[in-house]
């Protein structure tokens, strides 16, 4: 029997979700997502969250290192400037960023030429992709894409990018959102109690008795409905009411505390930050007491560079074949704190010969030499390794007695 199947499910979308992922995710068309997702976005913290991470995994170039030493590639520039006719590489990135972070995994088509070269990369709807592991592929691990006319395309492993940020079997990728259930619906709820006290100008409910006589169902829904629309609504607060002796209104008194405590809330807020580990001042919670160059780092370190190395590993995974060629994220915008600093920081870097003449002209933002001096680590004379020291002595040592042995023969 099969040990792994596609939990995905495929549905229709209202237009209001659709045009909310579309705004979501601009340049590509025809998304399909599940419904959960499509909901969250829709609400605030989430999409915060969302479009930060994606927006900053997007904003980062993808180099490709041999040897540990940046070289150039076909397949970065696909990645960084220009994967396919449609959209530029910082929104692939950023698409696929998003739909991890909403569905749990992500899906991108690497379409080869010839001598299996990588010349395009487009994005797979979560809606369209089926993940089989069972007797129908014989145990192999198969990517099945249905196009617009339900058309079924089987691609291997090898030809899908499937980035996952959280799985449990290392197949299927897990929404963070399902942790999220609760808490979004309580902020979804807690929202509407507020929206619905302001929509009728802080006037809230109330009781309207008849005096006289017993009203059926029916009645009692027309009356309702009558009254509300006479004397519910901005336009109609703080107006006289004016009413019979058959009636006896009483309003229902709403502590104030409570919409207090709704409105001053950030429960919700601070556990959607949590599930996607992003620190708080990331959300306007709390006034970070680091410096800039601090609060960089530690979001770097303990949020971004989690997300960025479950990219680079399945690039890494799926596009090379050697180990001493890899795919690595350009970190360095979170390192920079200002112009004056980061100067400073690259001059003395070159002088020890940590980085080349090119690399740093790049990191100071001018244009690489790309030749022969460019590539060339420049080091003072003043240092020198200490193998090449003890040869040094050695050599002086050497030298020294064979003078005297001279001076000796010819006394």
């Amino acid at each position: 029997m099969g040990i792994f199947y596609n939990q995905t499910e495929t549905r229709g979308f209202t237009q209001e979700e659709a045009d909310v992922l579309i705004s979501m995710l601009p340049g590509f068309s025809g998304v399909g997502t599940n419904f959960t997702s499509a909901k969250a976005i829709e609400n605030s913290d989430v999409f915060t969250v969302v479009n930060l991470l994606a927006s900053d995994v997007a904003s980062l170039d993808i180099e490709f290192e041999r040897n540990g030493i940046t070289d150039k590639s076909d397949l970065t520039e696909l990645l960084n400037i220009n994967p396919n006719g449609f959209y530029s590489g910082s929104t692939l990135k950023f698409i696929l960023a998003a739909n991890a972070l909403l569905n749990g995994e992500s899906f991108c088509e690497i379409v080869r030429g010839d001598k299996q070269k990588v010349i395009a990369l487009y994005h797979l709807s979560n809606s369209r992709v089926t993940v089989r592991q069972d007797s129908t592929t014989n145990y192999n691990l198969v990517y099945e894409v249905s196009d617009e006319n339900g058309k079924i395309r089987r691609l291997q492993r090898t030809d899908i990018l499937h980035f996952k940020f959280f799985t449990i079997d290392g197949i299927n990728g897990v929404s963070p959102l399902k942790a999220l259930k609760d808490d979004l619906s309580m902020q979804k709820d807690s929202k509407r109690f507020l929206a619905n006290f302001f929509k009728n100008d802080t006037q809230t409910g109330g009781m309207l008795k008849m005096k006289q006589g017993k009203l059926s169902k029916e009645a009692r829904e027309k009356i309702k409905k009558e009254w509300q629309e006479a004397n519910a609504g901005v336009e109609n607060s703080h107006k006289v009411l004016v009413i019979d002796d058959t009636f006896d209104y009483e309003p229902i008194e709403v502590d104030t505390e409570i919409l207090k405590l709704i409105n001053a809330s950030t429960y919700s807020t601070e556990t959607i930050g949590k599930v996607y580990r992003i620190p708080r001042h990331k959300l306007g919670l709390e006034t970070s007491n680091m410096s800039l160059a601090q609060a960089n780092l530690d979001y770097l370190t303990s949020t971004l560079n989690s997300y960025l190395k479950v990219i680079t590993n399945e690039l890494n995974f799926k596009l090379t074949s050697n180990s001493n060629a890899l795919f690595k994220f350009d970190t360095a915008p979170f390192k920079t704190v200002d112009v004056e600093t980061h100067t400073k920081l690259t001059i003395e870097k070159f002088d020890k010969g940590l980085i080349s003449f090119d690399e740093a002209r790049k990191a100071l933002g001018d244009k690489p030499l790309n030749n022969a001096h460019g590539k060339k680590h420049l080091v003072s004379l003043n240092y020198t390794t200490l193998d090449q020291l003890e040869e040094y002595q050695m050599a002086k040592a050497k030298s020294k007695g064979g003078g005297a042995n001279e001076d000796g023969g010819d006394s």
